[in-house]
């Protein structure tokens, strides 16, 4: 991603993750970009949690004080621009924006630290590396969709 950004005619102003399936996840994947060394502000928008179907609505599970630690390790990875995403609520704002002003910045977080703090990752592989899926299984199951974007 940080090769392709950079590349671009009409780069962004800045690029990065949000959403997914939890905050080690989207954080290990800010690591991965901010460990290129890109020249564009790296962003991190996490959500509130892992979503789950209680009492006939959708419930994020994180908490503000989880958020907050959240915010600290996205400055500490390399996130020049932190926020949340579903879930978010202005209690997690607040928690977030406090503790960013009250911690001073820190090392960059390692992978342990990032599970230990935010909880397990979804998956042991992060796409990259020698199981990620190739280009050519990419294009395949492109080409087997119908026009329009309708697998």
């Amino acid at each position: 991603m940080v090769e392709l950004v950079s590349q671009l005619a009409h780069p962004p102003v800045a690029f990065g993750a949000n959403c997914g399936v939890g905050a080690s996840d989207l954080l290990r994947t800010v690591l991965g970009f901010t460990e290129q060394s890109p020249s564009l502000p790296v962003i991190a928008k996490g959500n509130a949690g892992i979503p789950k179907y209680v009492n006939g609505h959708i419930h994020y599970d994180g908490s503000p004080e989880l958020m907050a630690e959240y915010a600290v390790l996205a400055r500490d990875a390399g996130a020049r621009i932190i926020g949340g995403c579903c879930g978010t609520m202005p209690a997690h704002l607040t928690k977030m924006r406090a503790a960013l002003e009250a911690r001073p910045r820190g090392e960059q977080p390692t992978l342990a630290q990032l599970q230990s703090t935010l909880g397990d990752f979804s998956s042991a592989q992060d796409g990259t590396g020698e199981s990620a899926p190739s280009s050519r299984a990419s294009s395949t199951r492109r080409s087997r969709r119908r026009p329009g974007g309708i697998a």
